[in-house]
């Protein structure tokens, strides 16, 4: 049995991002990277925040519960997004405390909806450092739709692939910012994103 840990699995995704990068220039040529690439920013935002755990409101805390380890196909086979933070939920906490929020019913509760918003923010932003502002979320957004459009709806899409280059440069920003560099596995996490940003200049 091999034990893959949260971030040896994230540095395998951003390792496969410079040779997707160099497939072509269609926006099928993009699905790799936008798949890799929200898959990495998945597994590290849950790394950051699973120890801080218990810092944020009750209600939170099942959205970043690690489950059990042990691959068990009964129950792996029928999980759903739901039991863990969606991309876009992931965004939404991940935004500037100020921003608009993205996804409203997420944040139902005894509070009104933006305080309970703005006070899950400050704590994420606490406890990654930065958070993110309308322009780069912007540019995420529209990776988010190409994700959800060419991998997860099944469904014919018009897209173009020069929109989606230009906001790659924001997907490597939000990896960067997520990774914690008081930690010896920050070195290799940090040389993949340059790889990334590298790749995507020289193709």
């Amino acid at each position: 049995m091999t034990t893959i840990s949260t971030v040896d699995n994230a540095l395998d995704s951003l390792g496969r991002i410079p040779a997707e990068l160099e497939r072509g220039t269609g926006p099928l040529d993009l699905k790799g990277v936008l798949y890799w690439g929200w898959h990495a920013v998945a597994l590290l935002a849950h790394h950051r925040l699973r120890p801080a755990r218990e810092t944020f409101d009750h209600w939170f805390w099942d959205f970043l519960d690690a489950g059990e380890p042990a691959f068990d196909i009964e129950r792996d086979a029928l999980w759903e997004e739901k039991k863990r933070l969606s991309l876009i939920e992931m965004l939404d906490i991940l935004s500037s405390e100020e921003l608009s929020i993205l996804k409203p019913e997420f944040f139902q509760g005894w509070q009104d909806r933006t305080t309970r918003c703005r006070t899950l923010r400050k704590g994420v932003t606490s406890v990654i450092g930065s958070s993110v502002g309308q322009a780069q979320r912007d540019r995420l957004m529209v990776l988010l739709a190409a994700y959800h459009r060419l991998l997860r709806l099944p469904s014919e899409v018009v897209s173009e692939a020069g929109i989606l280059r230009d906001a790659l440069p924001a997907l490597f920003d939000l990896t960067e910012g997520l990774i914690d560099r008081d930690h010896d596995h920050s070195a290799p996490l940090l040389e993949a994103v340059a790889a990334c940003r590298q790749a995507l200049l020289t193709t």
